[in-house]
């Protein structure tokens, strides 16, 4: 819309001079929401208000007319827009932040009474821009991201403003999807030249995350050159490293956009972290979905690995064991360094539970502090950085106490930046108020004894009855008139009144004269108009002054930024790390034996999510071995389902990446060579979205994790081809099979019902056969959720659908069906390719009755009988089925005679 235009719709001149004022900065902002400040509220105008009260729930009213139409209005108070934002976030709206620069009153001096409020847009708010701590997830990164695609390569630059993080990652295009997945941050910068590629789409459906499409000038090589350069005030980016061209544009862009959005208050960030994704285990996005890493499959945390091991104390420490979990390490030097710290603490647990317990105390240092840094700050944030550098200290001590001087270097790295911050904790202990408020224009932040000042004003707020009886006082020592008064009129303001006999004693050097009246003459002095003064503006004046040192102890704090950021660094690890220990002292982990080999080596391994629900149940879970090596690096499963399959192939794969980010493990032992990737393949749904079928989301799947398997890889594949026909799926489950073990040679967990791939093993030298084991009883079956060698011939899917409530007439004509294939279909795998089902008719009569179905069963039974094969025990057995054979058939004849005297 051109402003030509814009202003025609809105009746621009016929507006009055306010609503001008709201217009033209809406025209600057089209692509937001406008909340505009008028006192004590945000009002909404147009457009924006009726969007805003449907969104918000909140009524529409009306201000004015524009033309002929009625003006629509709708607005929220300034100390609950928190409350607001939140739910405009979420529908993925702008918002524009328009607040007052000067109160009516200063609007008044400068331009009459006519005079119009200046205005101006402070702030763009959007999902990956917030600050405020009541609109971002306390222990998940808020990451805006740039994304950049040259060439088959992209850049990707994140920043956390939330924290003043910056980083950079440069990966090819085909590990976007992957490092998004990991990264999931809350906006994507895009240009609109990928609007309609296939890539963005995935980003959108399959990841579920917002993009913020900008023009494609917006991430120009030059453009994003000079904004670089300007923002650090560097000659030369060789400063920040060795940048390519695709980084750079990343880089200009997000601080680009920081500028558009955060306004006068643009952020000191560092030099941006060059990160090389080759130093991270990659885990794809469907397989963080399947493991269900920092999520469950519903997107929530409940049920998810993170929620099971996060007994973290505070936001950040959570929040680190995150990214831990994110993004496992592949370095064996790095993880057994992390491992060594895990073992130092879970050989102290007493120390554990006592730093533990102090760090209860801190507040979100990270957090706080970029509040400060932007000046969206409050009181609150400054006490909670006390707080946080008072529990450091005490936390340095408990190690003293505990373990003396002597650390080990990793521990003495880790405590070193905890003790040396005392100047700023006494700075903010002196000056802030315990119970500052959450708004700066309220008062009450600056403690009365720090500033004398301060101190006076509010002694003028408190007590000002009290300095005016000490000035009518001295007014009558000096002029010896017993009866003088101090009074107060709207018109004078406050006065001293004599009467008219006593007038020669007030000296004129002293005394103004201000009135006379029939009986009395009434006087000012320079000391009582200043005190009258100041008892009208001393709760003005003491607000801007406590304003004014508080910003000056920000000041303060600001300029011991990075030694604070090492504090809340150290004390993060230590939450982890403690955690780390604390769970594996819990819940009786292992420290894992690292390798640069490809075995893969755990004794009695559990699921800690499945674990841990049961353990709430008072339930044992069942563990189970896994032992895969170069010589036997693929295991294939077979067995019913709900046996235990699935789990035992997740709980692996889960202890790799617990391994490789420094925790203990949920086994009796293991032993784990290095992964590189860890690839699922589990579960099934369409994507409909995208259009694909169950099926066709199974082979992509499949497809990904072919082409990007090295040797050093964990493959979890279960039910590969069972969305499609038995032949189709049996023979695509047989490829990949053979793919896996001559071409990719990687280490690999494959559960199948297809029985008939047990024969592989004895061509694929690398492969071995393994099942669920169980029990069959006489009237039932039970499912053992041991891994054992061998190979099952049975599905007992039959017996799954009878536990899930399938009725009984489905459930006997399902076995009826199953043994007539059984008797005349494939023949165990022998010939897969072949069968005799041709010409088996599925559409006979079923037993009508169990006794039917019961009487039929021991027939085909003693059918199958060779009687000079019976030992003794099988003969006395057949006696009992011959036995129980009679009863039902006279039981069924007497119920078909019965029948046939009703007809």
């Amino acid at each position: 819309m051109t402003l030509e235009e814009f202003r025609l719709k809105y009746k621009y001149e016929a507006a009055t001079t306010m609503m001008q004022q709201y217009l033209d900065i809406k025209f600057a902002n089209l692509d937001c929401l406008l909340l505009f400040r008028m006192g004590d509220f945000y009002e909404m105008f147009f457009e924006d208000a009726v969007i805003a009260s449907q969104v918000l729930g909140i009524a529409l009213t009306k201000r004015g007319k524009n033309g002929d139409e009625e003006i629509a209005m709708c607005g929220v108070p300034y100390h609950s827009l928190d409350t607001y934002l939140n739910k405009l976030i979420e529908e993925n709206f702008k918002i524009a932040i328009c607040e007052q620069l000067e109160t009516p009153e200063e609007a008044k001096k400068r331009g009459g009474y006519k005079a119009v409020v200046n205005r101006e847009v402070t702030r763009i708010i959007t999902p990956g821009t917030v600050l405020e701590e009541s609109l971002i997830v306390a222990h998940q990164p808020n990451y805006l991201a740039s994304l950049v695609i040259m060439k088959n390569r992209a850049s990707i630059c994140l920043v956390d403003l939330s924290i003043l993080e910056i980083f950079l990652v440069e990966i090819p295009e085909s590990e976007v999807l992957n490092e998004l997945a990991r990264l999931t941050p809350k906006e994507i910068l895009l240009s609109e030249n990928h609007r309609t590629k296939q890539l963005t789409s995935d980003i959108v459906t399959q990841l579920r995350l917002r993009i913020s499409y900008q023009v494609d000038s917006f991430f120009a090589y030059k453009k994003c050159h000079k904004i670089t350069l300007d923002f650090y005030k560097i000659y030369d980016l060789k400063a920040i490293g060795e940048l390519s061209d695709c980084q750079i544009s990343s880089i200009g862009s997000i601080l680009e956009y920081l500028s558009l959005t955060q306004k006068h208050n643009i952020p000191a960030l560092p030099f941006p972290k060059i990160i090389n994704y080759h130093n991270f285990m990659i885990i794809d996005s469907a397989t963080r979905r399947n493991l269900e890493i920092t999520s469950n499959l519903l997107g929530q945390t409940k049920g998810s690995i993170l929620n099971t091991l996060d007994h973290t104390v505070t936001k950040a420490g959570s929040r680190l064991l995150y990214y831990f979990l994110s993004a496992p390490l592949i370095d064996i030097q790095e993880i057994n360094h992390r491992q060594d710290i895990t073992n130092f603490f879970y050989s102290h647990i007493p120390l554990v539970e006592n730093i533990k317990k102090i760090l209860k105390t801190t507040g979100d240092l990270e957090r706080c502090l970029a509040r400060i840094t932007m000046n969206r700050g409050c009181g609150r944030d400054l006490l909670n950085i006390k707080y946080t550098l008072d529990a450091a200290l005490r936390i340095k001590g408990e190690f003293v106490n505990h373990c003396g001087l002597n650390f080990p270097s990793y521990i003495e790295d880790l405590i070193k930046p905890l003790s040396g911050n005392e100047e700023i904790s006494d700075l903010i202990d002196q000056a802030i108020c315990e119970d500052a408020p959450s708004y700066l224009n309220e008062g009450g932040i600056i403690k009365h004894t720090y500033h004398p000042k301060v101190q006076q004003l509010y002694d003028l707020i408190n007590n000002g009855k009290t300095h005016v009886e000490k000035l009518k006082h001295q007014y009558r020592l000096d002029t010896g008139i017993e009866n003088l008064k101090i009074s107060h009129n709207n018109v004078l303001g406050l006065f001293i009144e004599i009467t008219a006999r006593h007038n020669e004693k007030m000296s004129d050097n002293q005394f103004i004269h201000r009135q006379t009246t029939t009986n009395s003459v009434r006087y000012t002095t320079a000391d009582l108009q200043k005190l009258e003064s100041e008892m009208v503006n001393a709760r003005s004046l003491v607000i801007n002054l406590e304003v004014e040192l508080y910003k000056k102890i920000c000041s303060e704090v600001t300029k011991e930024a990075h030694i604070l950021r090492l504090v809340a660094n150290s004390l993060n690890n230590l939450d982890v790390f403690c955690n780390f220990a604390h769970i594996a002292y819990e819940y009786n982990y292992v420290r894992p034996v690292l390798v640069e080999d490809l075995n893969f080596e755990i004794t009695k391994g559990r699921h800690p999510v499945v674990e841990q629900s049961l353990l709430c149940e008072k339930k044992t879970f069942v563990s189970n071995d896994c032992t895969l090596s170069q010589t036997n690096r693929i295991w294939l499963i077979t067995g019913p389902n709900m046996a235990g399959k699935s789990t035992f192939l997740r709980q692996n794969a889960i202890i790799a990446i617990l391994a490789q980010i420094g925790s203990f493990v949920p086994a009796a032992s293991s032993k784990i060579g290095i992964v590189d990737k860890i690839f699922s393949r589990i579960g099934a749904g369409d994507d409909l979205m995208s259009g694909n079928s169950t099926f066709m989301v199974e082979m992509l799947e499949t497809s990904a994790i072919l082409a990007q398997s090295t040797a050093r890889s964990l493959v979890i594949l279960d039910e590969i081809g069972r969305g499609t026909s038995t032949y189709d799926g049996v023979s695509i489950a047989w490829a990949v099979l053979e793919y896996i073990h001559d071409k990719l040679k990687c280490r690999c967990l494959f559960a199948t019902h297809y029985h008939e791939l047990t024969n592989l093993s004895n061509f694929l030298p690398a492969l071995e056969n393994y099942t669920t084991k169980i029990e069959e009883l006489e009237h039932e079956i039970l499912f053992l959720h041991n891994i054992i060698k061998g190979t099952a011939d049975k599905s007992y899917g039959i017996h799954v659908a009878s536990l899930a409530g399938l009725p009984k007439s489905v459930i006997i004509r399902a076995n009826d069906i199953l043994l007539k294939l059984e008797k005349t279909g494939t023949n165990k795998g022998k010939n897969i390719l072949k069968t005799e089902t041709n010409n088996l008719s599925l559409f006979t009569l079923a037993p009508e009755t169990p006794e039917d179905f019961k009487l039929q069963k021991l027939k085909e039974e003693i059918n199958n009988i060779v009687a000079d094969q019976l030992s003794p025990k099988q003969a006395l057995d057949l006696i009992y089925k011959l036995k129980e054979l009679a009863s039902v058939h006279v039981q069924t004849s007497c119920k078909m005679q019965e029948k046939n005297n009703i007809k």
